[in-house]
């Protein structure tokens, strides 16, 4: 065999041997759960089965035992808002740790956490009709509450939000108060605003569309990348749940054909036509509330909305080259738009595409590159942890012990002294 061919057929399986561990190695940083941290998972399906595909009663009442959620709630819709004041978002969410801190924030109340869908999550606040019945002052508790969420958030992580507030509801009616806090929350411009459902009538246009105005603004939105997308979707899911399950397989096949054409942003062809005809069976044999669960789960795999741990692509040349950039340049200051601007595609399609074929966003990634780097220095160096920082493209030690910590379960200082002490 020629040798140029054999070290290059050697480089790329190394290249890939590496890339894999990386991937894995950012799987197994989501993987060191406490009891806690299981529990956050149970509210998270709980919620998006709640607002998101429809829950039976039997259902709700398992939900509401093992959570002990009450008879009467309201639903508190909060969004991040990005640091640069695009539509991208260019810093990591810590999914576990924001829960753990809102959990803390509510200590004494009942509640129950949703998961971060794009740039989004819902908090339902439970509670009895001795703090929730009619003529209490449920708007200025609410707001206090969610008041005390926004400044927690920002006091740890440095994040920005805005919310929209619901009224309270009975808990089986309580997608009513989603659709209200949607409503509220799109009013919502400056950071730490937060809007409740009563004053919505001090705003102009009051957030209501019928089927087509959703269809429109839904397609609007996946094409700027924007989390509206996802609003808009939802709606017309709730539109067609009265309709028989025909007309429902009928109107879910066009959505998604829609969304899918939608997502074809930048004229580049990353992202492929959702053929129907491949899904005809398995459409046949659902039924009522299974076909929007199934829409719903479609939709999230066309746009990307949420993150998926599926394999690296390598076919994918966006992705090859985003690896070859990052190697060369992880020791710098990189941001998303930088990344997005060597490939020549705009930063809301890069984001989407990264996710798409990588599972993970472009902070993850990043982040997981430069711990893995950091670890190698550690194990074959004598230089200190601040040396290892500022070599890996963090400017921060501080900083860099936090992200080490959360990905590797350890500081450095702890991981260097547990390399000694195997040696």
């Amino acid at each position: 065999m020629n040798t140029s061919i054999q070290n290059n057929k050697t480089e790329k399986d190394s290249n890939k041997e590496f890339w894999d561990s990386l991937h894995s190695e950012i799987i197994k940083s989501y993987k060191d759960f406490s009891r806690e941290d299981i529990f956050s998972y149970v509210e998270k399906s709980f919620m998006f089965s709640l607002f998101f595909r429809g829950t039976s009663h039997k259902e709700l009442n398992i939900f509401r035992s093992i959570l002990q959620l009450q008879d009467l709630g309201y639903l508190i819709l909060f969004e991040f808002m990005p640091k640069e004041r695009t539509s991208v978002i260019d810093f990591e969410l810590d999914e576990l740790a924001i829960y753990h801190n809102i959990k803390k924030t509510l200590k004494n109340v009942s509640s129950a956490i949703g998961p971060i869908l794009y740039n989004r999550f819902s908090v339902l606040i439970t509670g009895g009709p001795q703090t929730m019945a009619p003529g209490m002052n449920t708007k200025a508790n609410s707001l206090s509450l969610t008041t005390s969420i926004v400044d927690g958030l920002h006091k740890e992580f440095g994040l920005n939000l805005i919310a929209g507030i619901g009224n309270v509801q009975s808990i089986h009616s309580i997608y009513t108060s989603f659709l209200e806090a949607l409503s509220c929350i799109h009013y919502c411009n400056e950071p730490n605003e937060m809007i409740h459902a009563e004053d919505l009538s001090n705003y102009d246009n009051y957030f209501v569309y019928d089927y087509h105005e959703a269809e429109k603004f839904m397609m609007d939105a996946i094409r700027l990348g924007k989390p509206e997308g996802y609003d808009y979707f939802t709606m017309m899911m709730e539109r067609i749940k009265p309709l028989s399950d025909t007309a429902k397989r009928n109107k879910i096949i066009e959505a998604l054909v829609l969304a899918s054409h939608a997502s074809r942003v930048d004229g580049m062809e990353e992202i492929d036509y959702f053929d129907y005809t491949c899904h005809i069976n398995t459409l046949m044999e659902l039924r009522d509330n299974e076909l929007i669960e199934w829409a719903f789960q479609k939709f999230i795999d066309i746009t990307g909305y949420v993150k998926k741990h599926n394999a690296i692509d390598y076919s994918n040349k966006i992705v090859q080259a985003t690896k070859e950039y990052l190697e060369a340049n992880y020791s710098e200051e990189i941001s998303l738009e930088d990344a997005a601007e060597q490939v020549n595609i705009s930063p809301q399609y890069f984001s989407k595409l990264i996710k798409k074929n990588t599972g993970f966003n472009f902070i993850d990634w990043l982040s997981m590159l430069r711990v893995k780097k950091a670890k190698e220095l550690l194990t074959n160096s004598s230089l200190t942890v601040k040396e290892v920082c500022f070599m890996v493209g963090y400017k921060d030690p501080n900083y860099f012990s936090r992200i080490f910590k959360k990905k590797i379960g350890m500081t450095p200082s702890e991981y260097i002294m547990k390399n000694k002490i195997s040696k």
